[in-house]
C-alpha cells in the first residue's frame, strides 16, 4: 500500500474510533457492534464476513428502533469517514502540485502564468484574457439530493470539515452533536434547499478573498502581468438552482421564489454587519445603521462608506463580488412549460384560441408580430394572474416566476429552457419575458436565455438551431446587448436516453457551435466581441469521477480546437448534491476548487485563442509524437456512435409513457427487484417524483408496492433515480452497456494509442474503470435475484441463455449472468485501452483499475471495505421487500433504509476529483 494511503487510511480508522467511543458513552451494545463489524471488514473471506454481518442484523429486527440507530451510527461513520479521506486527499494533492517537477496542472495561477510567459505573451494580450476569461461560473444545483438531512449537513457536516482544517480544534462536543443529529428524514422544502445551498455559499464568501490574494502571490513573479491586472476585480460569479428551477418541480412556485431571494439578500446583509463589526473604526456605527435599514441603493455605495477604513479591504471585495444578491438564481423551465403558458397567456387575452396547432412558421411569425406590437405587450402586462392560473396552474406558475425578475434585477440573469427543440421556445420566451415587465433586445436586457439540449436529436440540431437564432433580428439583438451565447449541455439525461456513447455527441454539439463563433461575427458586426461560454451540466464523466471537475473549461477548448473555433469564452457548470461539500468545504479546499476554475478559464482561452499568424498564443498538449491524434479522436467519435446504436437496439425510445414496449423488458424485469425504496426515499428532494414514487413518504400506512409500484420501468425515470438505482443494484450497468461494441469497433491493437490521442477518451475509460471496480455482482444477486451468486461455469451455461431483443422472454438469473459475462468483456477492452496489454489469468473487474490507477483503486477498497455492511444491510432489506409488497413502512423502516442509501451515496461520491492520479506528471 502506498504512503499517501497509508496516511488516509490511518486518519479514517482514528476518527472512527473516536466517534465509536463516542457512541460507547450512550449505546455499548452498538459501539461493541459497530467495532466488529469494521474489524470483519478486512478479512479476506467474504463469506465469513457477511456472515458476522447476517449475525448482527438478526439481534436487531427491521423496523426496530435499534436497527435504526445501528445503521444511523453506521451511516455517519461513513460520512465522516469520507470527509476525512477528501481532506487528507487534497492535502497529498497540493503538496504534490506544489512541486513544480512533480506535476503538470493548469490548477494553478503560477502555473499559467508561467505558460503565459514562456510563451511571450504580451501583457496587454494577458489582460484582454483575464479580464474576459479569468472567471468561475458555476451554479450549485440541489439535485442529486445531498441525502442528509439540512440539520446534520449545516450543524454537523460542514462544521466537522472546519474542524478538520483548523487543527487546534477538539472534535469531542462536535462528535456528540453528531451522534445526535437527525441523519436523513423527510421531503426537504425549496427554502430548505435554499438554506443548505447558502451553507455552501458561506463557504466561498469567506474563501473569496484568499482567491484575490492567491493571485497577487502568483503575480509577484510576473512583474509585467502585475502591472495590467486588476487583482481586485471579481473571480466568482456563483448562482443556485433551489427555487429557481422549476422544471419538473411544482413546488418550485412564485412563493418559494420570493422567499429564496429574501433568504439570499438577508443572509448577505448579516454576512456583512458580521465584518462591519469587526473593523475597528468610529464610522462602523453609522454603516450598520444604514445597511439595516437599507438605505444603501447599492454595492457602490456601501464600498464608498468603507474605502476609508482600515482593514476593509477584504470585505470591500467581498461586495463587490457578492453585491446585496450574495447569489443570483438561474430560472430553468422545460419547453413545454414555456410553451403551455405562452399559449395561455394568448389565448386569455384572446389573441389566439390554439396557438399550439400552428406550424412553426405560422408560430414565428405571430410572436415576430406581437414583440414588437407595444400595444399587444402593455395589453399582455395587464393579464389577471388568477385567470391566467385558472386556465392553465403552470401557465400562472411560470409567468408569476418571470414577473418576479424586474424588481429583483440584481438577482436573475438566465432564463434556462430544458430541452430546447426549436428557435420558437426561445421566441415565445422572449415574448414572456417581455410581457412580464422585462427588458428584451434592448438597453437594460439582463437575461441570458440559455439552450438546454437533453438528447442526442438536440445535440445534433443544436447548431442548426444557434444558426437559425443568430439569423432571427429579435435574437440577434437581443445577443447585442448580453454579448454572450450560452448552450447548455445535458450530460447525465442524455446518457439515460442514448447510453455513454452520447458523451461524443456532447463534445461534438458544444465543438461546433464553438466554432460557429467566427461565422456569426463576420457575418453581423454586431455580434463581433460575443463569445460562446459553454455550460456543462453535472452528469459528465469528469463530475462522475472520471476526472478532476474543474477541467471542463479545459475540455471545451479541446472540443472547440478540435472543430477550429479560434476563441473561447468562460465556461460554466453544474455542482450538484453532494459535490457542493466535495468542493467547497472547509475552505482550504474551497480555495484550490475556486483558484482552479479560473485558473482554468484562463488556460483554455489563453491555449485556443489564435494569433492573427494563425499560432495558439499558448501551445496546446499534442498527442505523443508520432501519433495521429485526430484520427483518433475522430476513431473514439466512431467507437460512440456504435454505441448509441447499440444502446438503442436495447432501449429504443425511453419518453413515451403510454408505449407498453418502452424501454427493455430484460432490464425492467430484472431492475424492479432493484432498491427502489431505499433510493427513493433516499432522494427526497423538494421536486415531485417523475412517476408517483416518493409521494406520501411520511404518511404510517405508506407500503413498498406504494413507493416502488407493482412493475417500474427502470430508464422511464429522472437521469439521478436510475443512476442511483443502477449503482445500488451492484451492477453499475449503465455505465458499459452498449461499452463492449464501441470498443469492439475498432481494432484491436488500435485501442491503446486512441487512449492516449484523446482526453475525451481518457476520461470516459478512467470512469468506466472506477464503476467496473465498483460494480459487485455478489450484491447483485442478493438483491435481485436472493439468491447466492452462482460460480463461474453456472453464470457461463446462463448467459448463454440469454437472448439481446429487448422483448425477448429471459429469467433474470440470465439477464444478470449475461450482465456480468458482459461486464468482464468490457472490462478487457478498458484495460487494453489504458495499459495496452492482455488480460492476465486472474483478471477481474477490478483489474483495469488497479493497474491503471493504483492509486485511485486502493482508496476505492478503502471505501468498499468500510462500506460493505451498509450493502449487505440494504441488499438483505431489498430482498425482503420484494417477497413483500405490501408490507407497511413505519417510521423505522423508513429511516434504516434512508441511513443505508446515504452510506452507499457518499462512499459513491466523485471525490477522486482531487486525487493526485488524476493529474498529468510533468514530461522532464
Amino acid at each position: 500500500m502506498e504512503d499517501e494511503i497509508i496516511e488516509i487510511a490511518d486518519d479514517q480508522k482514528q476518527f472512527r474510533s473516536r466517534f465509536i467511543k463516542q457512541i460507547a458513552k450512550e449505546n455499548p451494545k452498538h459501539a461493541n457492534h459497530l467495532r466488529k463489524i469494521f474489524h470483519i471488514s478486512t478479512n479476506g473471506n467474504r463469506q465469513a464476513r457477511c456472515d458476522v454481518y447476517q449475525k448482527i442484523l438478526d439481534e436487531y429486527p427491521f423496523g426496530s428502533v435499534e436497527r435504526e440507530k445501528l445503521l444511523d451510527y453506521y451511516a455517519k461513520i461513513m460520512d465522516l469517514e469520507r470527509r476525512v479521506r477528501k481532506f487528507v486527499n487534497a492535502k497529498i494533492y497540493n503538496e504534490k502540485i506544489e512541486n513544480e517537477n512533480s506535476t503538470a496542472t493548469a490548477d494553478r495561477f503560477d502555473y499559467v502564468f508561467s505558460r503565459l510567459d514562456q510563451a511571450n505573451v504580451e501583457p496587454e494580450i494577458v489582460k484582454e484574457f483575464f479580464n474576459s476569461n479569468a472567471l468561475a461560473i458555476f451554479s450549485l444545483t440541489m439535485h442529486p439530493t445531498n441525502p442528509t438531512s439540512l440539520q446534520y449537513t449545516t450543524k454537523g457536516g460542514l462544521p466537522f470539515d472546519k474542524h478538520l482544517d483548523d487543527e487546534d480544534k477538539e472534535f469531542h462536543g462536535l462528535l456528540k452533536i453528531l451522534q445526535d443529529l437527525e441523519l436523513a428524514g423527510r421531503k426537504k422544502t425549496v427554502e430548505e434547499e435554499v438554506e443548505e445551498t447558502i451553507a455552501i455559499l458561506d463557504i466561498i464568501y469567506d474563501t473569496s478573498p484568499k482567491v484575490r490574494d492567491q493571485l497577487i502571490e502568483s503575480l509577484k513573479d510576473y512583474p509585467s502581468y502585475s502591472n495590467v491586472i486588476d487583482v481586485n476585480r471579481p473571480l466568482i460569479q456563483p448562482s443556485i438552482w433551489a427555487a429557481g428551477d422549476g422544471d419538473g418541480n411544482e413546488n418550485a412556485d412564485i412563493k418559494a421564489l420570493e422567499q429564496a431571494v429574501k433568504q439570499l439578500k438577508q443572509r448577505i446583509k448579516q454576512l456583512y454587519l458580521n465584518d462591519i463589526e469587526k473593523l475597528s473604526s468610529d464610522k462602523t456605527k453609522s454603516i450598520e445603521e444604514k445597511l439595516k435599514n437599507n438605505s444603501y441603493k447599492n454595492a457602490d455605495e456601501l464600498i464608498d462608506d468603507l474605502k476609508d477604513i482600515p482593514n476593509a479591504k477584504d470585505l470591500i471585495y467581498k461586495i463587490k463580488t457578492f453585491g446585496f444578491h450574495y447569489a443570483q438564481i438561474d430560472i430553468r423551465h422545460n419547453a413545454i412549460d414555456i410553451m403551455e403558458t405562452f399559449s395561455h397567456l394568448i389565448k386569455v387575452n384572446n389573441l389566439n384560441d390554439d396557438f399550439l396547432s400552428l406550424s412553426l412558421e405560422e408560430q414565428k411569425k405571430l410572436i415576430n408580430q406581437w414583440i414588437n406590437d407595444d400595444e399587444i405587450i402593455k395589453k399582455l402586462m395587464t393579464t389577471d394572474q388568477d385567470i391566467l392560473t385558472k386556465s392553465s396552474k403552470t401557465a400562472g406558475r411560470v409567468f408569476g416566476r418571470l414577473k418576479l425578475i424586474k424588481n429583483n434585477l440584481d438577482t436573475f440573469n438566465k432564463l434556462i429552457i430544458a430541452e430546447t427543440h426549436s428557435i420558437i421556445n426561445v421566441l415565445a420566451s422572449f415574448l414572456l419575458l417581455k410581457a412580464s415587465g422585462n427588458c428584451v433586445a434592448e438597453q437594460g436586457t439582463i437575461i441570458d436565455i440559455v439552450t438546454l439540449s437533453e438528447s442526442v436529436k438536440d445535440l445534433q440540431e443544436l447548431p442548426n438551431l444557434i444558426n437559425e437564432l443568430i439569423d432571427d433580428p429579435i435574437y440577434r439583438k437581443h445577443l447585442s446587448y448580453r454579448q454572450k451565447l450560452i448552450p447548455m449541455i445535458a450530460k447525465s439525461d442524455t446518457i439515460r436516453r442514448n447510453g455513454r456513447g452520447a458523451e461524443s455527441s456532447q463534445e461534438e454539439a458544444l465543438g461546433k457551435v464553438y466554432a460557429m463563433s467566427e461565422q456569426f461575427r463576420k457575418k453581423y458586426p454586431e455580434l463581433k466581441n460575443v463569445t460562446v461560454n459553454g455550460y456543462s451540466g453535472g452528469g459528465a464523466a469528469l463530475q462522475r469521477g472520471g476526472g478532476r471537475v474543474t477541467e471542463v473549461p479545459h475540455n471545451n477548448g479541446r472540443a472547440a480546437r478540435y472543430f477550429g473555433a479560434k476563441t473561447i469564452g468562460p465556461s460554466l457548470l453544474t455542482i450538484q448534491g453532494h459535490q457542493m461539500q466535495i468542493l467547497f468545504s472547509p475552505i482550504s479546499i474551497c480555495l484550490h476548487t475556486l483558484e482552479s476554475l479560473v485558473a482554468q478559464n484562463l488556460h483554455a482561452r489563453a491555449q485556443t485563442e489564435l494569433k492573427p499568424n494563425g499560432e495558439h498564443y499558448v501551445l496546446p498538449r499534442r498527442a505523443p509524437q508520432g501519433h495521429d491524434e485526430r484520427k483518433n479522436i475522430a476513431h473514439f467519435h466512431k467507437a460512440c456512435q456504435v454505441m448509441r446504436d447499440t444502446y438503442y437496439s436495447f432501449m429504443g425510445e425511453l419518453d413515451d409513457d403510454t408505449d407498453k414496449d418502452s424501454g427493455n423488458h430484460n432490464f425492467n424485469q430484472l431492475f424492479s427487484n432493484a432498491p427502489w425504496v431505499s433510493v427513493v426515499l433516499g432522494n427526497l428532494s423538494s421536486r415531485p417524483s417523475k412517476r408517483g414514487g416518493g409521494q406520501g413518504t411520511d404518511s404510517d400506512k405508506i407500503t413498498v408496492r406504494s413507493l416502488r409500484g407493482d412493475n417500474p420501468k427502470l430508464l422511464n425515470n429522472r437521469a439521478i433515480t436510475v443512476e442511483r438505482i443502477s449503482a445500488h443494484s451492484g451492477t453499475h450497468f449503465l455505465t458499459y452497456l452498449s461499452v463492449y461494441e464501441g470498443l469492439k469497433s475498432i481494432n484491436y491493437d488500435d485501442l491503446h494509442e486512441m487512449y492516449l490521442c484523446g482526453k475525451s477518451c481518457r476520461d470516459f475509460m478512467r470512469n468506466t474503470a472506477l464503476s467496473l471496480h465498483m460494480t459487485d455482482f455478489d450484491f447483485a444477486w442478493q438483491t435481485m435475484i436472493g439468491q447466492p451468486r452462482p460460480n463461474k461455469d453456472q453464470i457461463a451455461l446462463l448467459a448463454k441463455n440469454f437472448h439481446r431483443e429487448k422483448n425477448a422472454k429471459n429469467t433474470n438469473e440470465e439477464i444478470l449472468a449475461w450482465l456480468e459475462i458482459y461486464a468482464n468483456d468490457v472490462a478487457k477492452l478498458v484495460h487494453k485501452c489504458i495499459l495496452n496489454k492482455d488480460p492476465a489469468d486472474d483478471f477481474n473487474l477490478q483489474t483495469p483499475l488497479k493497474c491503471g490507477f493504483s492509486n485511485l483503486a486502493q482508496q476505492l477498497t478503502l471505501r468498499e471495505e468500510s462500506d460493505e455492511f451498509g450493502r449487505y444491510a440494504e441488499a438483505d432489506m431489498t430482498n425482503f421487500m420484494n417477497h413483500n409488497l405490501d408490507y407497511i413502512l413505519g417510521e423505522h423502516e423508513r429511516a434504516t433504509l434512508q441511513s443505508c442509501y446515504a452510506a452507499a451515496d457518499v462512499v459513491n461520491a466523485p471525490e477522486g476529483g482531487l486525487n493526485i492520479e488524476l493529474t498529468r506528471t510533468k514530461i522532464t
